[in-house]
C-alpha cells in the first residue's frame, strides 16, 4: 500500500515537473547552485565562529548508516522499509561537525522546497 502512495505521489511530481526538464532545467540548476552556496556560506561562517572544531560537507548519506544511529536511540527506530542501500541526497549537501571522539555528527541538512 505504501508503495502504491509512493508511486502516484512520485508519478504526479514527474507530471508537473514535464520529467528531465524540471530535473535538469534551468531553474533546477539554478535552485541547486542557490541551495549550494548557501550551504558553503554556511559551512564557512561555523568555521570562522567554531575555529577549534571540524566541518565538512557531504553529498549524500546512506539511510543505513541514519538508522543506525536511530536504533543507538531506540532499537525501536531505524527500520529499513524497501531498499537496503539507498541514500539521501539532499540539494545543498550536509554539513557534519566532528565530536571529540572523531565520530562526525550532522549540523545541517540543506533542501530546499521548489
Amino acid at each position: 500500500m505504501a508503495k502504491n502512495i509512493q508511486s502516484n505521489r512520485l508519478t504526479e511530481q514527474q507530471k508537473e515537473s514535464q520529467g528531465a526538464v524540471g530535473i535538469f532545467g534551468e531553474e533546477a540548476k539554478l535552485h541547486d547552485m542557490e541551495v549550494g552556496e548557501i550551504s558553503h556560506f554556511v559551512i564557512e561562517h561555523l568555521k570562522k565562529e567554531y575555529p577549534r572544531l571540524s566541518f565538512r560537507c557531504r553529498t549524500s548519506i546512506k539511510k543505513e548508516e541514519i538508522n543506525e544511529a536511530l536504533k543507538k536511540v531506540d532499537s525501536e527506530l531505524g527500520q529499513t522499509l524497501f531498499v537496503p542501500n539507498s541514500s539521501i541526497i539532499p540539494d545543498g549537501g550536509i554539513i557534519e561537525v566532528e565530536d571529540d571522539n572523531g565520530n562526525w555528527r550532522v549540523v545541517l541538512v540543506s533542501e530546499a522546497k521548489h
